[in-house]
């Protein structure tokens, strides 16, 4: 198995709050052990100020205790995910940029043919395979840009517990990541171009330490995600922006099914085309849903569009 990884180092970006139910899976993946190196806070739920007055949201609990989500630093948490990669045996080729595909199957990049049965894209939101096989994407929202950037200080409110208030002008989530650290993401409908210099109330008077960023994360799936020698996973296949709550554990999932899929394939226990349209048809089943819903949180806004 060989993995394409453009970048030399892991980039920050939003989405760093992960639901308990994610643990079970990278316990699964072998990477328990290494988590709490890439957690900056654990947290039983989270601060919800939307369409109506504050409320705490616990994750809920069981005969245990109650459930704890993590607040991870997304570059420590991929950098942990690409190392147990390494250890598990795959050939990682990085820096290394996929340019084309080749005929016979597989891929070319800039460091030299790559010969495979089956390619699997996680490019997110580049949307790499897709645009070189001229499947369409189309928006099911409408544009949506998410700003986000760090500082560093003390903020005691969200120490406890992460926050997101929406009205209906957008959204703005505000946690901590790090000791001393706070990342913020702030989603506006009707100022696309924000204020570069803009920071959540409860932040200022903190120090900023990167410039603002910005991602596209309006709602899009693939018309076809995934085909008899390919699959796409994760914001490659679809992509929600963060109040879905869960983009992190959709993208592990969608890898794993199509992991599973991918060795019935070629074990020779499934049909390819039938692999791809299983695959096809639960992820748009997941998409669906999740647009229903967050299409019920916008509304209650007041938000345009939706």
């Amino acid at each position: 198995m060989v993995l394409v990884e453009r970048d030399v180092f892991a980039r920050e970006r939003p989405g760093e709050t992960l639901h308990p139910g994610i643990e079970p899976l990278l316990i699964q993946l072998g990477i328990g052990d290494g988590l709490a190196a890439a957690t900056g806070a654990r947290h039983d739920g989270i601060w919800i100020e939307w369409g109506g007055p504050p409320r705490f949201e616990p994750f809920g609990n069981d005969a245990s205790g109650p459930w704890s989500g993590f607040q991870v630093w997304r570059a420590a948490f991929d950098t942990l995910l690409l190392h147990r990669a390494r250890d598990l045996g795959v050939d990682v080729r990085q820096p290394a940029a996929a340019t084309g595909l080749l005929e016979e199957g597989g891929v070319v990049t800039d460091a030299g043919p790559i010969p495979a049965r089956m390619i699997v894209d996680a490019t997110g939101r580049s949307r790499w395979l897709g645009r070189q096989l001229g499947i369409a994407s189309p928006p099911r929202s409408p544009r949506l840009i998410a700003r986000y950037g760090y500082a560093e200080g003390s903020c005691p409110a969200r120490d406890a517990a992460p926050s997101l208030v929406g009205d209906a002008h957008g959204w703005a989530w505000t946690a901590r990541v790090r000791p001393g650290v706070y990342q913020w993401t702030r989603l506006s409908l009707d100022e696309p171009a924000a204020d570069a210099d803009w920071m959540p109330e409860e932040l200022r008077g903190l120090r900023a330490v990167t410039r603002t960023r910005g991602a596209d994360v309006t709602w899009r799936m693939a018309d076809k995600t995934a085909g008899p020698t390919w699959f796409m996973v994760g914001d490659a296949a679809a992509t929600l922006d963060p109040t879905s709550s869960h983009g992190v554990l959709k993208g592990l999932m969608s890898a794993m099914m199509a992991g599973h899929l991918i060795a019935a394939v070629l074990g020779g226990k499934a049909p390819a085309e039938e692999a791809a349209s299983v695959y096809h048809t639960w992820l748009a089943g997941w998409f669906e849903t999740d647009v229903e819903r967050l299409t019920g949180f916008y509304r209650t806004l007041g938000a345009p569009g939706f």
